[in-house]
């Protein structure tokens, strides 16, 4: 519990502590591929581990502080045979140029927020629950108002959920989400 404290306080300071300046906000799109690690543990059959693999979407938007810094925000979505997902996070990325032209990035970044679940199963809840992580990849700066990217995330999830009919039972938890993803960003 302590690291989640940790991770969010120092995004939300990092955040706070920016001096007021010019700088470029952006909107942009991503699409990827996305794995979910579940485990599921039954009183009516042995331990399972699952792993689900599809299609992520994502929409957000932020702000370039710098050459170096930028913070965003994302709302993701993915459905799988399992579960349905909802992501809202906020991220910081630090930027390092590749080259003098400052066209090539690599970036690397941390990530938390909150996450919808919802199994399909009908007899499991929603729920809604935190999650942080860390982002890495390449930028590119096509001009001066677009630039694309190619990245990997990793999220650490807190999602457990019970259910029970009488005499069975079962638990379905959900570890962690990996994500490739293509973005496309637009700044004005």
């Amino acid at each position: 519990m302590k690291t989640k404290h940790l991770v969010l306080a120092g995004l939300i300071s990092s955040v706070m502590s920016v001096p007021a300046m010019a700088s470029d906000w952006f909107v942009g799109g991503a699409a990827g591929y996305q794995q979910d690690t579940y485990k599921m543990k039954s009183s009516a059959e042995s331990n399972q581990r699952n792993i689900e693999e599809d299609i992520s979407y994502q929409f957000r938007v932020g702000n370039y502080l710098n050459d170096n810094n930028r913070i965003y925000a994302t709302y993701g979505y993915n459905s799988d045979d399992i579960a349905r997902q909802q992501t809202f996070l906020l991220s910081y990325d630090y930027l390092v140029a590749l080259g003098d032209s400052n066209k090539m990035n690599w970036f690397v970044g941390a990530t938390a927020g909150m996450t919808h679940n919802g199994i399909k199963d009908s007899g499991f809840d929603s729920k809604n629950t935190f999650v942080w992580g860390g982002q890495t990849g390449l930028m590119y700066n096509i001009n001066n108002s677009w630039s694309t990217e190619v990245g990997y995330r990793y999220l650490k999830q807190d999602y457990d959920v019970n259910a029970s009919n009488g005499a069975n039972s079962a638990s379905y938890s959900l570890n962690d989400t990996q994500q490739v993803y293509l973005a496309i960003d637009y700044k004005f």
